[in-house]
């Protein structure tokens, strides 16, 4: 005789991982339909586009939530929309208040967060913070290379060590880009 089971609600169908997640991470209870389907579909394309850069996917899920609402919300708005731990949420929105992606606003004597839309601030931290780290810890890890290359005359070790050259020159152009990107953006 088959085991019995409990019939289990069909998930919705979803483009990505990013937006099957996102469906676990908005909660719809007591919500109209049309919200919480447009907050997934917001919280999913961040957590889509936050993986390329890096960035956790509850921080990008919270980033989501927040744009995808008309008012600021509040700390409790935010914990009744996610379904996150407490920590999670506490944690995501301290990152996303350092790199200027969330702005602090007072509604009705409540600290509530809204969404700084402006891509230049969100940039240009991510060049200062992850970039220009990178390519710090890069330089130091391509000497550390360029020490390690087998000795001699061969074929095989000169050709290693144009390899090498060739690293270094691409990391010391990347470097060399940045002031300008930093300009461009300061113009912007």
């Amino acid at each position: 005789m088959p085991a019995l089971t409990a019939p289990t609600e069909p998930k919705p169908k979803r483009a990505s991982v990013a937006a099957d997640l996102s469906w676990r991470l908005v909660r719809a209870e007591g919500r109209p339909a049309e919200s919480v389907a447009f907050e997934e579909s917001v919280v999913a394309f961040f957590m889509e586009s936050a993986a390329i850069l890096g960035v956790p996917k509850s921080v990008a899920a919270l980033y989501g939530i927040c744009f995808a609402s008309p008012e600021p919300l509040s700390y409790s708005d935010i914990q009744i929309r996610m379904n996150l731990s407490a920590g999670s949420i506490s944690q995501g929105l301290k990152v996303l208040r350092e790199v200027g992606a969330l702005k602090l606003v007072r509604v009705d004597s409540r600290d509530c967060m809204t969404p700084d839309i402006e891509l230049r601030k969100l940039i240009e931290h991510w060049i200062t913070e992850r970039l220009q780290k990178q390519l710090s810890a890069g330089q130091s890890s391509l000497k550390t290379i360029a020490q390690t290359v087998p000795g001699g005359r061969s074929a095989a070790a000169t050709t290693l060590r144009d390899r090498i050259k060739a690293l270094q020159g691409w990391h010391d152009k990347a470097s060399a880009m940045l002031p300008f990107v930093r300009t461009a953006l300061q113009l912007g």
